[in-house]
């Protein structure tokens, strides 16, 4: 079925949304359930400003890319275990913890958890839920990777000493150029400066955009970020309201030209036709 995006203002193939009947398209509906995830969010709210329902998680997860399916997921799950239970930090499969361990460790009690992942077979601590660090205690591994993430957060130049991969979680250090980093990694591209990802919406903007949904939080308001995501959050709103009115005002508007049209070309064909005669008699 072809209908208007309520968002983007196109005609394209639309599948209602279930609880309001609404059109939005494909591509607006993936990029606000995106912003949504990297909320963190698992209660999402329809897209349409005048509807209340949450919608449906298979509608969410049928609707996301296959990246931000599996962390939808993994916030899903993440609400409903216990304390025994953790995902893996690198592909998020879930491990109850047995007291016995997972595989053959001596017997020294940091090693009882030790954990391997029967799905991409990473080897963690279940008591730190890092990488396992064999000979390292959890206390002096954590003590070692906050002073990592605490030089990467240091300010030197002007800039921060590294920025983590929003995807891969790796650090990189930039030397020179832009903000705008691709990761070697696993080709994420992100802003240095926030560590965010690049996201674009032609409708609600970019990255780049002071008053974008998408924007950089250093190019706007960077020290009050309350006031900075009302503003961003109201001007989102009121062109998820507006949009509906230009269609309606486009339509009108069409409506009086067709109406206009109808009266004037009748009479444009007329005159025509008479000026043609004029002349004919003109020529005997």
């Amino acid at each position: 079925m072809v209908l208007m995006c309520r968002v983007c203002l196109e005609d394209k193939p639309i599948k209602p949304l279930p609880c309001c009947k609404k059109a939005v398209c494909e591509e607006c509906l993936r990029v606000y359930l995106s912003s949504q995830v990297q909320l963190g969010q698992v209660e999402i709210k329809c897209p349409i400003t005048e509807c209340f329902e949450f919608l449906e998680e298979t509608t969410v997860i049928y609707n996301l890319t296959h990246e931000d399916s599996i962390k939808y997921k993994y916030f899903l799950e993440l609400g409903r275990i216990d304390s025994s239970t953790k995902p893996c930090p690198q592909c998020k499969h879930f491990t109850t913890f047995k007291k016995k361990g997972h595989i053959p460790t001596p017997s020294r009690s940091e090693n009882k958890y030790k954990i391997q992942c029967p799905t991409c077979q990473f080897v963690w601590c279940f008591k730190c839920h890092s990488p396992w660090h064999e000979g390292v205690s959890c206390k002096e591994y954590k003590k070692g990777d906050k002073l990592l993430r605490h030089w990467a957060s240091e300010i030197e130049h002007g800039q921060r000493n590294a920025q983590k991969c929003p995807k891969c979680k790796i650090h990189i250090q930039r030397t020179e150029g832009c903000d705008h980093m691709t990761c070697s990694q696993c080709n994420t591209n992100f802003c240095y400066r926030c560590g965010e990802r690049y996201r674009q919406l032609r409708f609600f903007g970019d990255h780049t955009s002071n008053l974008s949904i998408f924007g950089c939080k250093y190019r706007y308001l960077p020290e009050r970020p309350h006031l900075r995501r009302l503003v961003r959050g109201s001007v989102c709103a009121g062109k998820l309201f507006v949009a509906p009115l230009i269609l309606v005002l486009g339509l009108a508007l069409g409506a009086i030209a067709v109406v206009i049209g109808l009266f004037v070309f009748p009479i444009y064909c007329l005159c025509k036709k008479q000026r043609k005669r004029s002349r004919t008699g003109m020529h005997w």
